[in-house]
């Protein structure tokens, strides 16, 4: 007789790993599903690192989600042995009277964070790099920094392995079908498994399994430059950062190491349909100029570009995230529409997949994540 697992996870890269880990560490029967073994750069998951920051600019509503999730990679980084957080502080630049610093605001004063706020002035004492006029402030989080993001990956997956969960990375799922309430039947490339209950978290490909979900995958770059200035290095006290211009456009990078520093630009991109589609880095002109105006305005030290890479978004409509079950359906989940700043929370929202398998109460209000706001 066919196994009947207690979970399958379709996408096992930020939130699916998450998933896999506490599911099977909750003593759930757990399959992990995805076409490649994970890390791996198909996804929105590779490029080394992901920053975290607790002050939330998209709205206070995340705030909750993003401290249980620290309190997540704190427990993961001690018990895995990894390098998965350092603590380098998160530096929001953006005109002084945007609606993304008054949320952040907002939420620093509602959950009493550890702010600075700072003036391009007192900016520029701290971080001599940075240039910035009158028009601009910033907000300093102490508590905040960066998450090591295929480590946590990797440690997430073997924790499930660990804990005796099914791992197949070499077949793509083409299908979910209901044979009764409590039963779905997952078909593979290669085979067929059973589950009573599923959860899709495959990203940027999610509509090749769900189509009618409204998301619009986008390609993304980000890219490594030069630096010949240590003070840029994170062992000088650089933090990571975000950057919105009084044009709109939004940046974001991390501390300097070993002579280079990361740095992407978060709008912009290229709409795309299928796999295919999401070229390697410099098959557009953009790729390798898009950064080049923020650099030349607004941060000094940096002597060119040395190398790049390609991500993809999983955008949905208000770029908010989708957290639900689908629509009629009380035994398949759904974590999608992370919208390029999801990663930061993936730790908590594989807790709650987890939980939610378990039908344990949630403590967090989700309801401005549901599916049915864009009915």
């Amino acid at each position: 007789m066919k196994k009947i697992y207690d979970l399958a996870i379709i996408g096992t890269g930020s939130v699916g790993s998450a998933a896999g880990y506490y599911a099977s560490r909750d003593g759930l029967s757990v399959l992990e599903l995805d076409l490649n073994r994970p890390p791996h750069d198909q996804g929105s998951h590779h490029g080394q690192t992901r920053i975290i920051r607790h002050a939330y600019g998209e709205g206070d509503q995340y705030v909750p989600l993003v401290l249980r999730a620290q309190e997540l990679w704190n427990q993961l980084q001690q018990n895995s042995n990894q390098d998965i957080f350092h603590q380098t502080g998160v530096l929001n630049i953006a005109p002084k009277d945007s609606n993304f610093l008054k949320n952040i605001k907002q939420s620093a004063d509602i959950y009493q964070l550890n702010v600075d706020n700072l003036t391009p002035s007192e900016i520029h004492k701290r971080w001599p790099n940075w240039q910035f006029n009158d028009d601009y402030a910033g907000i300093f989080e102490n508590n905040g920094g960066y998450l090591l993001s295929e480590n946590i990956i990797k440690s997430y997956l073997q924790g499930a392995a660990n804990y005796g969960a099914k791992q197949d990375f070499s077949a793509k799922v083409l299908s979910l079908k209901l044979l009764s309430p409590d039963l779905i039947e997952i078909q593979t490339s290669k085979t067929t498994y059973l589950a009573q209950q599923a959860a899709v978290t495959a990203g940027s490909w999610v509509k090749e399994l769900l189509p009618h979900l409204p998301i619009k995958p986008v390609r993304k770059v980000f890219s490594w430059f030069n630096i010949d200035d240590v003070r840029l290095e994170e062992s000088a006290g650089f933090p990571c950062f975000t950057v919105t211009t009084t044009t709109d456009q939004i940046y974001y990078g991390f501390p300097g190491k070993n002579n280079q520093i990361k740095i992407g630009r978060h709008n912009g991109g290229q709409a795309i349909k299928k796999r295919t589609d999401r070229l390697a880095f410099g098959n557009y002109p953009d790729d390798t100029l898009e950064i080049n105006p923020f650099l030349e305005k607004h941060l000094q030290g940096i002597t060119g570009l040395n190398h790049g890479g390609a991500c993809s978004y999983d955008l949905s409509p208000d770029e908010n995230f989708i957290i639900d079950w689908l629509p009629n359906q009380s035994n398949i989940q759904v974590v999608t529409g992370l919208s390029g700043h999801g990663f930061k929370f993936a730790s908590v929202l594989g807790e709650i997949i987890a939980q939610r398998a378990q039908r344990q109460q949630i403590h967090f209000d989700l309801s401005s994540f549901s599916l049915q706001r864009f009915n």
